[in-house]
């Protein structure tokens, strides 16, 4: 990871809103021989180029440091030489169907006169009203799809994630990963096995890219979102060379 020429690499402040990692220096500018920058320099990208350097020191033996701003106090779990690279927010689904039943109202209301009539037609409109909404709720949450599990801390290390909710820390190594496929930016599905039985879960997260490149290194460097750099924007290394950070 190279920093812009002639500039000392820029300190992450901390997280911006959404949690997104926001520089403390000035904004990069393109010099003589470099394309002009098409769009800003974003939090997200400052994720990007610190995972791809992390991709680039496993890939080559090497120890990478933490990248985020905040890195919890979680303990090492997997190795003695294990480091804790990064931490954030996050948020859990499974993929399942809802909870939700029909219910539609039993009630009886009744009144006489004119408005006793209108009364009576305007609640049993209502109610018609309500009752279609429930069904129709009903059997949306009937569907199978990815739904919300639970909020979460998660602190992603050289060989594995910590996934921390209200009911505690749950480690999961690399090595028993089986599948870690990137469905769209800071979002993976995940899916893995021990001796307890197998899970699969999706990850939104900060780090999700990290998540990605960590595991693809170390058990499958063939994986076509990593090998192929598709975790990227067609265009980033351009991009992030216009702004004067080369990876």
């Amino acid at each position: 990871m190279t920093p812009p020429d002639g500039q000392e690499p820029e300190v992450l402040a901390g997280e911006g809103p959404g949690g997104a990692l926001v520089p403390s220096g000035p904004t990069c500018l393109a010099r003589a021989g470099r394309p002009e920058p098409r769009r800003p320099w974003t939090g997200q990208d400052f994720v990007w180029w610190h995972t791809a350097g992390v991709l680039s020191s496993v890939r080559r033996g090497r120890r990478p440091n933490p990248v985020s701003p905040v890195v919890d106090p979680v303990r090492r779990t997997f190795a003695a030489d294990e480091v804790m690279l990064a931490s954030c927010d996050a948020e859990m689904l499974v993929y399942r169907r809802g909870d939700a039943t029909y219910n539609p109202s039993r009630g009886l209301f009744l009144a006489g006169g004119p408005v006793g009539l209108a009364l009576t037609a305007a609640f049993f409109g209502g109610q018609a009203y309500l009752n279609s909404k429930r069904r129709k709720a009903a059997e949306a949450d009937a569907v199978e799809r990815w739904r919300h599990l639970a909020d979460a801390r998660l602190t992603v290390s050289t060989h594995g994630i910590y996934i921390g909710t209200g009911e505690g820390i749950m480690p999961v190594a690399f090595r028993d990963v089986q599948e870690v496929l990137l469905t769209g930016t800071g979002e993976v599905v995940m899916a893995a096995a021990n001796s307890s039985g197998s899970a699969r879960w999706k990850l939104r997260a900060q780090w999700a890219e990290l998540v990605l490149v960590l595991w693809s290194a170390q058990y499958m460097p063939e994986h076509p979102q990593v090998a192929g750099s598709a975790w990227l924007p067609q265009d980033w290394f351009l991009h992030a060379a216009a702004h004067g950070y080369e990876v």
